[in-house]
C-alpha cells in the first residue's frame, strides 16, 4: 500500500500522478459499480476511492461490497496517487471528491504531518501503532477525516533485487547497497519516488546508497518487476504482501536500518458521511483480514489475473460478510 501506499510524500504538490481503474463490486476494473442494498435505508451516496494498484483496488472493493450490505449506495471512482486521493477525501462526494479510502496507517500520517507542519516536521509515524493511530486522528480530524480501526494486515515499502544480482553481489540487506561497486545502480519505482522520504532519498539519508539513476515505473507492479528481470533496473520498489516477490525471482532486501514504518489497513473517512452503520461495516473488515490472507489475495489478483471485485467478493463470502 502506503503509494501503496503504503509511501509517504515529502512535497504535497506533486503534478501528473497516475491514473488507474478501480472496481466496484460486481464491475470489471475501470468501470463504477453501485447500487443498494435492501438491507437498510442508508440511501447516502458513498464513493470509495483507490489508489493506482490491485491491493487497493482489491481493498476497495471489498469496502463497497459490504457498505453495499449495510444499505448504501455504495460505488467506486478511479483516482491515482495520494496527492490526488487525500485532497478528495477532505472534500467529499457532494462536493466533487470522495468519502472512503482504503488507507495504510504509517503513511497516511506522515502524509498529513507533511502536509500540516512542512517536509522537515518531526515524524509522527512509527512502529507503535497505537502511538500512530493517536496522531493520525488529530491530524484527520484537521481536514474532516475520520481513521477508523488499523487492522492486523499489513503492507509496508519493500526494495527487492533479483535473487541472482543479490548472491552475485552478496546482498542481504539494504546497507550492502551502500558499498555497491559493480556497475549501474539504477532505482526502479513510481514518479513520485525521487521526492518521498520513505523511497529514493530515505534510500540515500538512511544507507548512504548512491543510484546512478531512476526509472519511472509503478508501484511495485509488474513494470517494476519486469524491469528488474530484464536488469533495466537493479533495485525495485515493490510491497511486503506481494505474492509476486517469489514468482519473479526477486529479493527483498532486509531494512536493516528501519526506514519503513509497519503500515496497517485502515478505512479512511470523510466526517459528513461517517456514521455508526458504515463505522461496523468497514471495520469488519479490518476485523477479518490477516497479511497472510492479503498475500494470497494480492496474488490472485496481481500474479493469476484474476478480477479484484470477484476475489473480494468470494473472500467477503468466506468470512460471512457478503
Amino acid at each position: 500500500m502506503s503509494l501503496r501506499s503504503h509511501l509517504a510524500v515529502a512535497a504535497v504538490a506533486v503534478a501528473g500522478a497516475l491514473t488507474l481503474a478501480a472496481c466496484g463490486s460486481s464491475s470489471s476494473p475501470g468501470s463504477t459499480a453501485s447500487g443498494t442494498s435492501s438491507a437498510g435505508g442508508n440511501n447516502k451516496p458513498i464513493v470509495v476511492a483507490s489508489f493506482n494498484f490491485g491491493e487497493s483496488q482489491l481493498l476497495a472493493a471489498m469496502y463497497v461490497d459490504v457498505l453495499k450490505k449495510a444499505g448504501f449506495d455504495a460505488s467506486t471512482k478511479s483516482l491515482g496517487a495520494r496527492e490526488i486521493v487525500e485532497p478528495a477525501l477532505e472534500k467529499s462526494s457532494a462536493n466533487g471528491g470522495v468519502d472512503v479510502v482504503p488507507e495504510y496507517l504509517s503513511t497516511f500520517t506522515e502524509f498529513l504531518n507533511v502536509k500540516a507542519h512542512g517536509k522537515n516536521a518531526p515524524p509522527m509515524a512509527s512502529p507503535d501503532v497505537n502511538a500512530t493511530l493517536a496522531n493520525a486522528k488529530t491530524l484527520a480530524a484537521n481536514v474532516n477525516i475520520d481513521v477508523l480501526t488499523p487492522s492486523a494486515a499489513t503492507d509496508q515499502n519493500a526494495f527487492a533485487v533479483t535473487k541472482d544480482f543479490a548472491t552475485k553481489n552478496n546482498l542481504t540487506k539494504l546497507s550492502d547497497l551502500a558499498s555497491y561497486s559493480g556497475g549501474p545502480l539504477v532505482l526502479g519505482g513510481p514518479p513520485e519516488c525521487p521526492t518521498r522520504p520513505y523511497c529514493e532519498p530515505g534510500l540515500e539519508k538512511t544507507y548512504g546508497i548512491h543510484f546512478t539513476g531512476f526509472k519511472s515505473l509503478d508501484a511495485g507492479g509488474p513494470l517494476t518487476k519486469k524491469a528488474l528481470q530484464q536488469g533495466k533496473i537493479q533495485v525495485g520498489l515493490v510491497f511486503s504482501s506481494d505474492a509476486g516477490i517469489e514468482v519473479y525471482g526477486l529479493q527483498v532486501l532486509d531494512d536493516d536500518k528501519h526506514l519503513q514504518n509497519v503500515d496497517a489497513i485502515v478505512a479512511t473517512v470523510n466526517k459528513s458521511v461517517d456514521s455508526p452503520a458504515l463505522d461496523a461495516a468497514l471495520n469488519g473488515v479490518a476485523a477479518a483480514l490477516t497479511t497472510d490472507e492479503l498475500v494470497q489475495l494480492n496474488k490472485m489478483v496481481d500474479v493469476d489475473g484474476q478480477d479484484p471485485a470477484t476475489v473480494a467478493q468470494q473472500w467477503l463470502s468466506s468470512k460471512g460478510l457478503a
